[in-house]
């Protein structure tokens, strides 16, 4: 029988992140990061084994799938967004795409880095599960992948309005698609904690649609 305290730990520390946020002065917290830090302590200084640590919390893992899904709004607001603003969305598309597998590819080539390296960073941009699936299938390396994902989805979360405000972007449309297209669901969840239902359906809109292209144009290139 698998122990359920991981699970349970997990979403105590997540929903006490959110009650310190409840505090003016605590507001900058950010829950995806804090419970992430939490966790990692008390599994280092407690010496326990994240392999039955991640055997209670995998709940947790399974449901990113749907939650990917779940974070928009409805499909009629999604559809009439995209028409509305179809330019600026399928360009936001490409150049999210291209951007992410281009720089992770130069980066690693600049470091000298194993080409299993280098695939394995490809996938940053995509949201965990899908990114795991895209390693696996192109000879990266799954763990690697899982830390760079949740890296750039946690500095997307921390620092994605931040950027956009410092370079005057003030689209709801731009900064959901920079925000899903950069750092898939956490970043997407950022949006969601400042109520912005613009924000959010075009953030959820790209980090599904990255996802299937990326996964479409590394397995084409890669499997052939």
């Amino acid at each position: 029988m698998i122990n359920p305290l991981g699970l349970i730990a997990t979403v105590v520390i997540y929903e006490f992140s959110l009650w310190l946020r409840k505090f003016p002065r605590l507001k900058f917290i950010n829950a995806n990061v804090f419970t992430g830090v939490i966790i990692i302590m008390i599994l280092y200084f407690l010496k326990i084994d994240y392999t039955k640590y991640n055997e209670s919390a995998c709940f947790l893992t399974l449901l990113l799938g749907p939650a990917t899904i779940a974070l928009g709004y409805p499909l009629s607001e999604n559809i009439d967004l995209l028409t509305k603003n179809k330019r600026a969305v399928y360009t936001g598309f490409a150049v999210g795409v291209l951007t992410a597998l281009l720089t992770s590819y130069f980066i690693g080539k600049i470091f000298h880095s194993d080409w299993q390296i280098i695939v394995s960073l490809m996938p940053k941009s995509v949201t965990t599960p899908i990114a795991l699936e895209i390693s696996k299938a192109i000879g990266g390396i799954p763990e690697l992948t899982a830390c760079i994902v949740a890296l750039t989805g946690i500095y997307g979360a921390v620092f994605g309005h931040k950027l956009l405000k410092l370079i005057h972007i003030k689209s709801d449309i731009s900064i959901g698609l920079a925000i899903g297209a950069a750092s898939h669901v956490l970043g997407t969840s950022s949006c969601i904690e400042k109520n912005r239902p613009k924000q959010v359906v075009m953030a959820t809109l790209a980090l599904i649609v990255i996802g299937i292209i990326t996964t479409i144009i590394l397995v084409c290139a890669f499997l052939r």
